[in-house]
């Protein structure tokens, strides 16, 4: 890729001093014309930590490139202990028995932090569509304004204020994650900001704190921290606006969740990041029947249909996101397309329901399914 000399410039300077700029230019020859210059710097920035100093550049190019080929493979679907592959197996091996006897027309209306929506399907927080997707004409909005015709709660991902202030004009009802940044200023400046903007939530992104090679991370040049109990509680007695812990996949993290004061929990292992991690629709009904009474339970990571929300909700989710699999949409057709993908996964929902015999979203059962 080509970088303008101001951008190299603002390279050199969030990398290590030791890394001469040769390295870094031949580093940025291996990305592709298209990748944002946001996205490669966060890419070297992650790859080129603790490496030793006194390599040559083409040393260090090297060990770049291996580091980055072993994440590679490690996410590729063939890998084993590919968590997204698990679980969307597991998704796959959940059967529905019918129930129509005395059956009912359902409602897919869904009520979250006091508000009533259309579906219980829901975007989920993604980020910086903008800088993975360069050629997309501000996708944050459309993804926000998709969500906003649907009547579907709107989730946003690591975005500066700006951003996120843009999001919420659209008029989507919008829950602000904020990522576990080492500096706590931001963290405290972007809570307030989601008051003082209309956000209906806030909270935290607790599963991206670290890299998969158990080293703090660094995402989009901010650095992460890994935060006590102590700190969570105060982020949430921070606020005045419901606050919710998103990256839950254990019953021992929802208690904690419940005991700080979180209202809410995403179910969730990020997209895999964690190799051989339990499906979250696994772990699920354990945490619903600790914590169900007291907070509300969402539940991401793989949903790609209606049928998929379905058993999320028998198995007791209060609501479901799906995140990357709208992304075609916002290319194919904007916000237009997100609504009526959401649309769509809700009417096969609605269908679903239909023919097991539930009526509405707090009526779900789980003994209508069977696992082969």
């Amino acid at each position: 890729m080509k970088v303008t000399t101001e951008e190299l410039r603002q390279m050199k300077s969030r990398l290590p001093e030791h890394i001469p700029q040769e390295a870094i230019e031949k580093l940025l020859e291996m990305f592709p014309e298209g990748i944002s210059f946001a996205m490669a710097a966060s890419l070297l920035e992650n790859a080129l930590r603790d490496l030793p100093e006194g390599l040559t550049a083409d040393q260090i190019a090297g060990k770049v490139m291996e580091k980055m080929q072993s994440q590679k493979k490690a996410a590729s679907e063939d890998a084993p202990g590919n968590a997204k592959k698990i679980t969307r197996d597991y998704f796959d091996s959940l059967l529905l028995e019918m129930r129509l006897m005395g059956s009912v027309m359902p409602s897919t209306r869904a009520e979250y932090f006091g508000e009533t929506f259309d579906t219980p399907i829901m975007t989920t927080a993604l980020s910086h569509l903008g800088s993975f997707h360069p050629d997309m004409v501000s996708p944050m909005e459309m993804y926000a304004a998709g969500a906003k015709e649907a009547n579907a709660l709107h989730w946003v991902g690591m975005c500066e204020n700006e951003e996120f202030g843009r999001i919420v004009e659209t008029g989507a009802r919008t829950v602000r994650i904020i990522k576990p940044y080492a500096d706590e200023e931001k963290i405290y400046d972007q809570i307030r900001y989601a008051e003082e903007v209309g956000a209906i939530a806030v909270g935290m992104d607790i599963d991206h704190t670290f890299t998969q090679m158990g080293e703090i991370d660094v995402v989009m040049g901010e650095l992460m921290e890994a935060k006590s109990l102590e700190t969570m509680k105060a982020y949430v007695d921070a606020t005045g606006l419901p606050f919710v812990i998103k990256g839950v996949l254990s019953v021992s993290d929802a208690v904690k969740c419940a005991e700080i004061g979180a209202q809410a929990i995403v179910v969730s292992h990020h997209g895999g990041r964690l190799p051989y991690a339990v499906p979250p629709l696994m772990v699920l009904p354990d945490i619903a029947k600790a914590v169900g009474d007291e907070m509300q339970i969402f539940v991401d990571c793989g949903l790609i249909s209606g049928m998929d929300a379905y058993k999320a909700m028998a198995l007791g989710a209060s609501g479901v996101g799906v995140g990357g699999h709208l992304i075609p949409e916002i290319r194919k057709g904007g916000s237009a397309a997100v609504a009526a993908r959401i649309k769509s996964m809700t009417d096969e929902l609605r269908g679903a329901m239909a023919y097991t015999g539930v009526a509405d979203c707090g009526s779900f059962d789980p003994s209508v399914l069977h696992w082969r």
